[in-house]
């Protein structure tokens, strides 16, 4: 079932600088950038400045000023930037067919100026949306992009496994259990779901856990309650993997989301993880 959150309600224009749009296989969000280490996203990321020029520096090569830039999914980046706020887009490329990926979405260094003004126009309108009709992945991506983005076409046994994934990426998916029910061997199973998604069964699994972050990043719990809801076993594990992947500690990701205006979001894998969560007595 899909909920929909217009945290945002009467805010004034000025008040709904820090957003995020979240779709199940997009995310889209104009915010704070903090200063990470290095962070590495499963997602195809884009970054747009808001207004001056931000550095980035990929697998640990040199630094390069961009406004516009794109990182390759399970590659490993730095990024600073001066401005207060700064666009980044998250795109699972499970969904997309990399082949008919507009200009913009594939790396260069060179930067498109249209299609950066449009990312910042799609980021001004959503800054007086008024959330009264739901935006999905085709409304979002005819926003940002001017078009829906092109489909991949996933084998039908690997599409299932996904789509459970993502109704519930907290929980556990043994990859023996996945194959079983795909009537597939483990090792078939695992080089077929290689084959299609372009990442191995383990990291992909671990990718959609840390992703789920992001439903909790304006929540108000205690860091052990969103570690275990987001399918992690203690809040240090948590703390360590969340580090890995978004540069940042849990602590600060929460600290400057606080005035983050959510919106719109996909299900929430909380309403899993609670479901399965002992009751106390």
């Amino acid at each position: 079932m899909t909920q929909t959150r217009n945290s945002s309600g009467g805010r004034h224009h000025s008040e709904r600088e820090r957003m995020l749009l979240m779709t199940p296989d997009r995310v889209f969000y104009r915010g704070l950038l903090g200063t990470p280490s290095l962070r590495n996203f499963g997602s195809i990321t884009l970054y747009a400045s808001m207004g001056c020029p931000f550095g980035l520096s990929l697998d640990g090569q040199r630094w390069e000023q961009h406004e516009l830039a794109v990182v390759p999914p399970h590659t490993a980046h730095r990024i600073v930037t001066q401005d207060p706020l700064i666009g980044s887009i998250m795109i699972e490329p499970e969904s997309v067919d990399p082949a008919r990926l507009p200009a913009v979405l594939r790396p260069s260094s060179r930067t498109d100026m249209a299609s950066l003004e449009r990312i910042r126009a799609a980021y001004a309108y959503l800054q007086t949306f008024d959330g009264g009709r739901p935006l999905d992945t085709r409304d979002s991506d005819r926003l940002f992009w001017g078009q829906t983005l092109a489909a991949r076409n996933l084998d039908h046994r690997v599409a299932a496994t996904i789509e459970r994934i993502a109704r519930d990426p907290a929980g556990h998916h043994s990859g023996e259990v996945c194959a079983d029910e795909a009537g597939l061997s483990f090792s078939r199973f695992l080089h077929l779901f290689k084959q299609e998604t372009g990442v191995a069964f383990r990291k992909f699994q671990a990718w959609k856990r840390a992703r789920s972050l992001l439903h909790h990043v304006n929540r108000r719990s205690s860091l052990v309650d969103i570690a275990l809801d987001v399918g992690y076993p203690d809040s240090t594990h948590f703390s360590h993997v969340i580090r890995q992947v978004y540069g940042l500690p849990p602590r600060e990701i929460f600290a400057g989301s606080r005035r983050l205006v959510i919106l719109r979001q996909e299900p929430s894998p909380a309403d899993f993880c609670r479901q399965r969560r002992p009751v106390a007595a």
